[in-house]
Protein backbone atom coordinates (compact mmCIF):
# COMPACT_ATOMS: atom_id res chain seq x y z
CA UNK A 1 0.00 0.00 0.00
CA UNK A 2 1.48 3.44 -0.68
CA UNK A 3 2.77 5.44 2.16
CA UNK A 4 0.65 8.51 1.74
CA UNK A 5 -2.36 6.14 1.52
CA UNK A 6 -1.38 4.85 4.89
CA UNK A 7 -1.04 8.39 5.78
CA UNK A 8 -3.86 9.69 5.11
CA UNK A 9 -5.67 6.62 6.79
CA UNK A 10 -4.24 6.88 10.11
CA UNK A 11 -4.41 10.79 10.56
CA UNK A 12 -1.19 11.89 10.51
CA UNK A 13 0.14 15.39 9.86
CA UNK A 14 3.33 14.25 7.96
CA UNK A 15 5.08 10.73 6.59
CA UNK A 16 7.50 11.14 9.25
CA UNK A 17 4.81 10.29 11.95
CA UNK A 18 3.78 7.22 9.74
CA UNK A 19 7.51 5.67 9.14
CA UNK A 20 7.47 5.36 13.22
CA UNK A 21 4.99 2.41 12.47
CA UNK A 22 6.14 0.81 9.01
CA UNK A 23 8.52 -2.36 9.17
CA UNK A 24 8.90 -3.14 5.61
CA UNK A 25 10.30 -6.69 5.34
CA UNK A 26 13.63 -7.69 3.80
CA UNK A 27 11.88 -9.12 0.52
CA UNK A 28 9.25 -6.26 0.43
CA UNK A 29 12.12 -3.80 -0.18
CA UNK A 30 13.99 -6.21 -2.35
CA UNK A 31 10.82 -7.00 -4.64
CA UNK A 32 10.57 -3.24 -4.62
CA UNK A 33 14.25 -2.69 -5.88
CA UNK A 34 14.02 -5.75 -8.53
CA UNK A 35 10.70 -3.41 -9.78
CA UNK A 36 12.65 -0.03 -10.06
CA UNK A 37 15.10 -1.26 -12.31
CA UNK A 38 13.70 -3.85 -13.86
CA UNK A 39 11.23 -0.55 -15.00
CA UNK A 40 14.10 1.65 -15.65
CA UNK A 41 16.29 -1.03 -17.24
CA UNK A 42 12.91 -1.16 -19.58
CA UNK A 43 12.38 2.67 -19.98
CA UNK A 44 16.01 2.95 -21.09
CA UNK A 45 15.79 0.21 -23.94
CA UNK A 46 12.70 0.72 -24.52
CA UNK A 47 11.38 -2.76 -23.65
CA UNK A 48 8.39 -4.03 -21.76
CA UNK A 49 8.03 -4.96 -18.74
CA UNK A 50 7.41 -8.68 -18.34
CA UNK A 51 5.09 -9.71 -14.91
Amino acid sequence: MDLVAIQQLLGHWTVSSTMRYVRPSATFIEDAYRRAVTSTLGELTGEEPTP
